[in-house]
């Protein structure tokens, strides 16, 4: 049935944006409370405010029904596991809040599961920490949490988005950082790195996740690794040199989804490309900046769940196909 027309305040006012996600995203009140940092009690305040001016609303129906076959086109198109699309909103410009909510959720409903897992395995970057900024507290004493790679850049300073001792609090679980760099000087500083009791222990727990959440990195020069600190300027000159497509857990991969053989691949401090296979591995990527990054990673099956937003998720199908999701571009 078409949803009659709303009348709505400013667009980007809090009551109108509750309402679009309400009715065109099909967010929950504790969902849109969890998207805009606030109380369920203030989100049904806003939805039951009176419109006061009128604004183009696209119809529900047709964004749902959309949504729906563009969250399947993805998964099957892909070989995915499960896609998680964040709706954006008309004014929306970052989409990283709209997909660190939809992450937090689909997090939530894995750890809350019947099969849910023991541990789990963390990257760092600024998605992933957005993601655990929307995270609700709960109280999972028996989960552990692991750090995925090295959490120290080159000066020897704390990586600024690292995880591990928010998610602990907001959780109540267990949380093991990874207390070295992620990128040794040298492989044989690697390798010494590797055998210290307190880094081997915690590399062996990331290989025992049954779950892995990432994020996923271009292989450019605005790569945030590099702006960051955690790699140098000639490191990555060589990397993009040999034609970096994306990045995952400080691992640079081409066009084909095959790791670099690059000097920096062997100093390292993370899971190897090869323990990527046979793994749930959950990536949060979205952005103009991101597509081309994310469109190898799926290729690649690098990745076995996806968590993005609306644009993202149509910029990743073929041009011919993007026409048919126009109204989900507004």
């Amino acid at each position: 049935m078409t949803a009659p027309p709303h009348r709505l305040p400013h667009p980007d006012t809090p009551e109108s944006r509750a309402r679009w996600l309400h009715d065109i995203g099909g967010l929950s009140v504790e969902e849109i409370g969890w998207r805009l940092g606030l109380p369920s009690e203030r989100v049904r305040v806003l939805l039951d405010q009176g419109p006061t001016e009128a604004v183009p609303h696209p119809d529900s129906a047709e964004s749902a029904r959309l949504m729906r076959r563009l969250t399947r086109q993805l998964r099957e198109h892909f070989g995915l596991e499960a896609v998680s699309i964040a709706p954006m909103a008309p004014g929306d410009a970052d989409p990283m809040p709209v997909i660190a909510a939809a992450a937090a959720r689909h997090l939530v409903r894995l750890l809350q599961a019947r099969n849910a897992p023991a541990v789990v395995g963390l990257s760092h970057g600024r998605t992933i920490a957005a993601m655990v900024s929307q995270l609700p507290e709960m109280r999972l004493s028996s989960l552990r949490f692991v750090s995925l790679l090295g959490e120290l850049t080159f000066a020897h300073s704390a990586y600024p988005h690292v995880v591990m001792s928010q998610i602990a609090q907001r959780l109540g679980a267990q949380a093991f950082p990874c207390p070295t760099a992620l990128y040794a000087a040298t492989p044989e500083e690697a390798a010494d790195f590797r055998r210290l009791p307190m880094v081997r222990n915690v590399l062996e727990m990331a290989h025992q996740a049954e779950v892995w959440v990432v994020g996923v990195g271009r292989g450019a020069s605005e790569n945030q690794l590099h702006q960051s600190g955690m790699i140098g300027a000639e490191d990555l000159s060589e990397i993009v040199a040999m034609g970096a497509s994306c990045e995952i857990l400080g691992r640079f991969f081409d066009d084909e989804g095959c790791e670099l053989a690059s000097a920096l691949a062997a100093r390292t401090l993370s899971p190897a490309a090869s323990d990527f296979r046979g793994r749930r591995i959950i990536g949060l990527a979205g952005g103009a900046d991101k597509v081309a990054a994310l469109h190898t990673a799926l290729r690649a099956h690098l990745l076995q769940e996806l968590v993005t937003d609306s644009r993202t998720a149509v910029a990743l199908l073929d041009e011919e196909e993007q026409a048919d999701y126009a109204p989900l571009l507004r």
